[in-house]
């Protein structure tokens, strides 16, 4: 690829670099163009999983780039949109990423440079891989780009050319040798090797334990058929021999696999792995794999992967990433496991000894998530059929309107641009005045520094720092459009607000219990929540400074609330309906910046001397009340 032409008839194109990348660090980004591509926009989006799962386009910026938590163990892919609104022709020469990488595709190739082209030019590393093209590659780009200039020194000795290099004298040129005994290899194994069915294994990215270093949960994503050779061809028998330590059912056993036939089955990026599945077909065996490595030999040059097989045993923490492959392994492993022949004993056994009411721990009785409570907690069970929401909420109302009512420690105070915010709360309206403002949450400071959600009128507005926007429930998408009030008075909501700086995007949903009367919602056969709004609007990414004397704080106002919790991230819309259901966060506590049931204090008894010192407190961790 030379250069790519951007201009009015070409407004819209999708690049993906040829390599496949490890990514340690990214530093900076550099744009190498032809002309002013001020009206050009670049968006991102890669994928860790061989394209399984891919993220979503967010625009190319340095300050996006560097913060995306990239895992430096999984391979990476990057693809860049390139639109343009321009009325003249620009050329786009290059995309840089500059950094600490490994080129995976060139045999794991150290590079401090990640471009789309195979001959990179950078002018900040003052990498020159396509001389020609230099000079019609004058500093262009996006102003957050850095652009250094470009200066080549001057000599009087004669340029080696492509056909000139090619003759020089080189001892160690075996290239010739090293493609023959590739190819002998692989011939010999599509001759005499033993056709199997292998199934590749990956890593579930939910299931990565970073502390000890193991994947929990791995996948089956995507099988093929190849050939294999066997060490002397010698198959395991079945006899069993047992000794003092245990009962052995057979030894394991070697074969081995050529990289040009698995590259070609599975793509470059993948290796055999712990835990992958062959099944000879001929045999009908089923094996996993114990322990697979290169082997260099001659002339240090890897042709193919020596592997060791044991005899296959289902685990339950490793699942087919679709319904078709699990189909194909399940048809394989059919009513092998102890699982299969006794699991309905099993689920009896545990039913009967765990997850006993009795054992469940009680709530803390040391105050650690509120350093004042002015509002009255009061009593009132919120039910979703045979869910409990809340048990308490605070009043608001018992307090002076923009008083403070709940003041919390706290929490993280600074955001980048590239941080994001989400914002979940029950509440409840006592009286709908069209002009008092409800507040639900204000982290901000009397100098614009912050963030602040409120509902006034038919509206709910976010302000961040010194800009507010207004997410008219009028305008949005519902079930009931009217021209009067939205919301009705003494009816529990639960409103979701999302503000994605990653995508420039803040948006607000808001929800109740699927019933036209309170009382009924015990009654419920669903505990699915009905939307009844849902608004978005375009932000501009700011970075959020709140001073560290300010404290998080709810204000009095003509309503009730509780369930209050705020994530460091945005809440997708697919997991809502889970997550408003759930009185206390599980598995996503991970994501939890705070989270309040408006829960009354316990009086029990403690040690006055480790009562918490609120200003030791470590600010930035979420607890639990």
């Amino acid at each position: 690829m030379s250069s790519i032409i951007l201009n009015p008839n070409n407004t819209e194109t999708i690049i993906k670099p040829p390599y496949i990348f490890k990514v340690f660090r990214i530093t900076d980004v550099e744009i190498l163009s032809k002309g002013d591509i001020a009206n050009t926009t670049i968006f991102y989006r890669f994928s860790q999983d061989y394209g399984r799962t891919v993220s979503n386009f967010i625009q190319l910026t340095v300050e996006n780039i560097r913060s995306e938590k990239i895992n430096p163990i999984r391979f990476f892919q990057i693809e860049y949109l390139i639109q343009y609104n321009g009325t003249t022709s620009i050329s786009l020469f290059d995309i840089n990423l500059i950094g600490d990488f490994q080129n995976v595709t060139l045999d794991g190739q150290k590079s401090n440079l990640y471009g789309i082209r195979e001959d990179c030019n950078c002018l900040i590393l003052n990498i020159i891989g396509d001389t020609s093209t230099m000079p019609d590659m004058p500093p262009g780009g996006q102003s957050s780009m850095l652009m250094p200039n470009y200066s080549t020194e001057s000599t009087n000795l004669p340029a080696l050319n492509a056909d000139s290099i090619a003759k020089l004298y080189n001892p160690y040129q075996q290239a010739q040798a090293l493609t023959l005994f590739n190819k002998m290899s692989n011939d010999a194994v599509n001759i005499f090797g033993h056709d199997v069915i292998y199934v590749l294994t990956d890593p579930d990215q939910k299931g990565i334990d970073y502390t000890f270093h193991e994947y929990t949960v791995q996948n089956y994503i995507c099988d093929a058929k190849i050939k294999v050779s066997v060490d002397n061809n010698q198959f395991p028998d079945n006899t069993g021999s047992l000794n003092n330590f245990d009962l052995t059912l057979f030894e394991s056993f070697e074969i081995n696999i050529t990289k040009d036939q698995f590259k070609a089955a599975f793509g470059v990026q993948s290796r055999p792995g712990l835990n992958d599945i062959i099944w000879f077909c001929d045999l009908n065996k089923l094996y996993t794999i114990e322990h697979s490595h290169a082997i260099r030999n001659f002339n240090n040059y890897s042709i193919y992967y020596k592997v060791i097989l044991k005899k296959f045993n289902q685990k339950a923490n490793i699942i087919g990433s679709s319904q078709e492959i699990q189909d194909m392994v399940d048809s394989l492993t059919k009513n092998t496991t102890l699982e299969e022949l006794m699991g309905i004993n099993n689920q009896q056994d545990k039913k009967s000894t765990a997850n006993q009411e009795q054992l469940r721990v009680l709530n803390k009785a040391q105050e650690t998530l509120r350093v004042d409570i002015y509002a009255n907690i009061e009593k009132e069970k919120i039910e979703n059929s045979s869910i409990t929401l809340a048990k308490t909420h605070y009043e608001l109302s018992t307090v002076d309107a923009g008083a403070l009512a709940v003041v919390y420690r706290n929490f993280k105070f600074f955001y980048q641009k590239s941080d994001n915010l989400g914002f979940m709360a029950w509440f409840n309206i006592n009286n709908i005045n069209m002009t008092d403002a409800n507040n639900l949450f204000n982290y901000s400071d009397d100098l614009n520094n912050g963030v602040k959600f409120y509902l006034q009128g038919n509206s709910v507005y976010v302000k961040i720092n010194n800009t507010t926007y207004n997410l008219s429930l009028l305008d949005a998408d519902c079930i009931n459009k009217t021209t009067t009030n939205v919301l009705s008075a003494n009816i529990w909501y639960n409103i979701v607000i999302n503000i994605d700086q990653r995508q420039q995007l803040l948006s607000a949903y808001i929800y109740k219990r699927n019933v036209e009367y309170e009382d009924d919602a015990p009654s419920l056969t669903s505990t699915k929540l009905l939307q009844l709004y849902k608004v978005s609007v375009g932000i501009a990414p700011t970075i959020i400074d709140i001073p560290d004397t300010v404290n998080a704080n709810i204000l009095g106002s003509d309503m009730k609330i509780t369930s209050i919790r705020l994530f460091n991230d945005v809440i997708p819309e697919t997991e809502h309906n889970k997550i408003i259901n759930k009185p206390l966060i599980g598995a996503d506590y991970k994501y939890i910046i705070f989270t309040d049931n408006a829960n009354q204090d316990a009086n029990m008894p403690f040690n006055a001397d480790s009562k918490v010192d609120y200003n030791k407190i470590r600010r930035g961790t979420g607890l639990d009340t």
